[in-house]
């Protein structure tokens, strides 16, 4: 097996994303045995947009600098794993992800570990069982991280450290079919008449 080579750099923190596909604390994904958290994120503001993708070629490039490195091909052009990805509408995804488990020194057992997430609506830590929903709007603060392990698999990662919900849509949660012409009655608070016990 090729030994990965990885090169973290400072923390940095994103502009308010709206969020895809979030796989947080509640939920996890799996692939090839690893178990990961996993949050996509699509900035609507095209500057926003354009700094996270600079700032994700940038950290290539100067990865691609450093001594560790030395000597090595990298992916290019279509094939390039640098924290995002183009969407058939030029739109970018920028993918964020960390470890869902951690071996405990002590006993060698699988924990779950959870990332912080600060909703600011409550002004509290969101429970480790609440989902996050698509289109929720969120900050990450993360590490990103250049590795190398072959000529085929090398690129830039964006793990994991914080996340600040801006604006919840809970996964699951909604009542909302607006987008099938579908309005929902509002009921009023009380019990309905067939949940009145005769």
């Amino acid at each position: 097996m090729a030994k990965i080579i990885k090169k973290s750099f400072d923390n940095k923190v994103t502009p308010k994303g709206l969020a895809k596909w979030v796989k947080v604390n509640s939920r996890y994904d799996e692939y090839e045995g690893k178990k990961k958290y996993t949050v996509t994120l699509r900035f609507p503001n095209k500057d926003d947009e354009a700094r996270m993708k600079k700032f994700c070629d940038d950290t290539l490039a100067e990865a691609k600098k450093l001594s560790e490195f030395e000597g090595r091909t990298w992916r290019s052009g279509d094939d390039l794993r640098n924290g995002y990805t183009v969407n058939e509408d030029g739109s970018l995804d920028f993918k964020f992800q960390t470890a869902a488990f951690y071996t405990d020194k002590d006993t060698g057992e699988l924990v779950q570990k959870f990332i912080p997430v600060f909703n600011v609506a409550t002004q509290s830590k969101l429970p480790h069982d609440v989902s996050i929903g698509d289109n929720s709007e969120l900050r990450i603060a993360f590490m990103p991280m250049a590795y190398w392990m072959t000529k085929d698999s090398n690129g830039v990662n964006l793990y994991i450290n914080k996340i600040v919900v801006d604006k919840l849509i809970e996964f699951g949660g909604s009542d909302d079919f607006s987008e099938f012409g579908i309005e929902m009655p509002v009921r009023e608070p009380g019990l309905d008449e067939e949940d009145v016990p005769i």
